[in-house]
């Protein structure tokens, strides 16, 4: 029951996060919202994101333990809320500015091969064959996709496009961090005050560099289109997924649970499609199969000499 309540967890995520490619290239990429300032984006979705997590705050259990956490362990939250929040959001909005949806989650969702491998030096978990099979099929997929012709219908092999590749791939990387060293402190102080307290030295780390790079001018001229983004991003793709994903990694280990970035981005290639009409070719369905049946056997149970706790 508590391996099934942790990929439901894990898939309700995954959904909201597969839909936030789709959202945030409609923001970035229609006319009126392409010179939108990321870091001013960022700070807007995070604080959105706290205060729907704030009513934590009302529960004498989770203040003491968001105390303790600022207190006891702000350095390894100040860490994840670095890398895993601030410096993966702005290299996921900034991609959005420069490639597709569909090329964006692709790159992004390496990121199941990154956390498999941080697990294994950081955490010590043992590496299965089915999890380096799983591992290679998946990213046999994503080089098919990233290569196919015709791949989607913005697709070119101009500059653009690779600077945008290469932000959504240095994405992934940060959320494998995020994952791996997200484990630690989710089975201290649970997900949703996890993510509370990351999110919150999120917006401490952010704050500076908006004064910095935004006027007044910039804030007043956004557009009720970009405010609904900014809602449905902060409230659903962050808060409320991530309380998903912090919660799932109390029952399956960060390598299996990071076997679900392969589902977002098929469900960003479905979304891609239907949504912003992004042209698929046979390679590219062919990719995406691949891509599935990878993370199918990453996440495959392990014979019974492997069933041990997931962490000491």
């Amino acid at each position: 029951m508590k391996s099934a309540l942790g990929l439901l967890l894990g898939f309700l995520a995954t959904a909201a996060w597969g839909s936030f490619y789709i959202v945030g290239r409609w923001l970035f990429g229609e006319e009126d919202g392409g010179n939108l300032n990321p870091y001013l984006a960022n700070l807007l979705r995070f604080s959105l994101a706290v205060c729907t997590l704030s009513p934590l705050l009302l529960m004498p259990k989770n203040r003491t333990l968001i105390k303790r956490a600022f207190v006891k362990d702000w350095k390894i939250f100040l860490l994840i809320a670095l890398v895993g929040i601030v410096l993966e959001s702005y290299f996921v909005l900034y991609a959005l500015n420069f490639t597709t949806a569909s090329r964006c989650s692709l790159m992004a969702n390496c990121s199941p091969i990154a956390t498999v491998i941080l697990a294994f030096l950081l955490l010590k978990e043992k590496m299965t064959p089915n999890a380096v099979i799983g591992m290679l099929i998946g990213f046999a997929g994503i080089i098919l996709a990233g290569t196919a012709q015709g791949g989607d219908i913005y697709a070119d092999t101009g500059w653009r496009t690779l600077i945008g590749d290469g932000m959504a791939l240095a994405s992934g990387f940060c959320w494998a961090f995020f994952t791996v060293f997200g484990a630690k402190v989710s089975d201290e102080y649970g997900g949703p005050v996890s993510m509370f307290v990351s999110f919150v030295l999120g917006c401490v780390l952010m704050l500076p560099v908006v004064c910095l790079t935004t006027s007044i001018q910039e804030f007043q001229a956004l557009t009720p289109r970009i405010w609904g983004g900014f809602v449905y991003t902060g409230i659903i793709t962050l808060a409320l997924a991530n309380a998903c994903w912090y919660a799932a990694l109390k029952y399956l280990k960060p390598s299996v649970l990071g076997a679900f970035g392969y589902l977002s981005a098929a469900i960003t290639f479905t979304l891609s499609g239907l949504v912003l009409k992004e042209k698929f070719s046979l390679p590219f369905i062919i990719a995406i199969a691949l891509v599935l049946g990878g993370m199918a056997l990453m996440m495959a149970r392990p014979g019974k000499e492997e069933k041990k706790p997931n962490r000491e």
